[in-house]
């Protein structure tokens, strides 16, 4: 398109606008269509259920700083981690708000291709983009909003979790943690990790169909998205359920060829893959009676699970490592403002903190 290389403050905010709103897909879900000072959307509530609200914000994701991917990866990311929390508390997804904050520098071409990553993201899991802002920002940042539904009965908070519950993670661990630090340190990638790595940095992308399946078929009493690493979402639902946990290390996944790797050629323990945040996976609290049918259902779905460990009576958070003794667990997290000795939560896992304390 002519004006597509010109950058935002080139072109102006209006004509911006308008080049964003003219792209999106047209949609009678959505009554006399975007361009307003507010979206109308028919949605209705039966009296059996409850909007299911999540807001996240996003900025440029390594895939695009590496180059391996272009802007769409930015937007797809952006609404992926939105409708990661909805799925993980039991809500379908169905309406989306997004707020664009970008450098004036950056062009008209790269606020479009990022806007056609929403959109592809919304289409995925049949979501209507109601509304939206754009404004200029010293910095890349996407936020977006998303709106959905659930039944009362289907509504999974972190406060569920009952004692004999088994902790349930879904995916693998680690592998875009992994990806990350093979590329910022130059390392040679074997051939067979292509692949998986590329997967991991692109499409970070949560079990969204698996959660909704789940929550279908009221399998889990809790869940939480470990998007701070597992340790963090592990005392998140102990904190709020009121029990404790014990785990056993050597049933949390990871890919033996990414483990490999990783402490060949990093120097990264598996403990440092099991704490790394990015793979956008799920913690839930499953009865023991209800594993086999969430077993049936995950591979029905096509995403692996683990019971990794039993909620206990007892308020400690404990793990049982290689040595057979149970110690307790390092909350290892990351937190947006604080740094563990000055710190980022990259460094520290690849410094490989210790996942496991005192014996108990």
């Amino acid at each position: 398109m002519p004006h597509d290389h010109l950058t935002l403050r080139e072109i102006g905010e209006k004509k911006v606008v308008s080049e964003l709103i003219h792209q999106l897909r047209s949609t009678n879900r959505l009554l006399d269509g975007l361009g307003h000072d507010a979206g109308f959307v028919p949605f209705s509530l039966s009296e059996d259920e409850v909007l299911v609200v999540n807001t996240d914000r996003s900025g440029e994701n390594l895939a695009y700083k590496l180059g391996l991917a272009g802007p769409e990866s930015v937007g797809d990311l952006a609404v992926s981690h939105a409708v990661s929390d909805i799925a993980a508390a039991g809500g379908e997804p169905h309406v989306l708000t997004v707020s664009l904050l970008l450098p004036e520098h950056k062009t008209l071409e790269y606020a479009k291709s990022l806007m056609k990553g929403v959109q592809t993201a919304a289409d995925r899991w049949d979501m209507v983009i109601a509304s939206g802002d754009t404004k200029k920002n010293a910095s890349v940042a996407v936020v977006i909003t998303v709106i959905g539904k659930a039944k009362r009965s289907r509504c999974l908070t972190r406060s569920g979790a009952k004692v004999g519950d088994l902790l349930v993670v879904t995916g693998h661990l680690g592998t875009m943690f992994a990806a990350a630090l093979a590329h910022q340190s130059r390392s040679e990638i074997p051939a067979d990790l292509e692949r998986i790595f590329q997967e991991s940095l692109v499409n970070q992308r949560p079990p969204v169909e698996l959660g909704l399946a789940f929550s279908r078929s009221e399998i889990a009493h809790a869940c939480t998205d470990i998007s701070d690493g597992l340790p963090s979402a592990v005392f998140d639902l102990c904190n709020s359920s009121e029990v404790g946990a014990e785990l056993e290390i050597h049933k949390i996944p990871v890919f033996e060829k990414v483990w490999s790797f990783a402490n060949t050629s990093l120097g990264v323990k598996r403990e440092s893959l099991i704490a790394a945040n990015g793979d956008w996976q799920f913690l839930y609290a499953i009865p023991q009676r209800k594993y086999e049918d969430a077993l049936a259902i995950a591979r029905k779905v096509g995403v692996p699970i683990s019971a990794i460990g039993t909620f206990t009576a007892e308020r400690s958070v404990t793990a049982r490592g290689g040595d057979g003794l149970r110690r307790h667990l390092n909350r290892i997290e990351n937190d947006g403002f604080f740094k563990v000795n000055g710190q980022s939560y990259f460094d520290r896992l690849a410094s490989n903190p210790p996942l496991l304390g005192s014996i108990v």
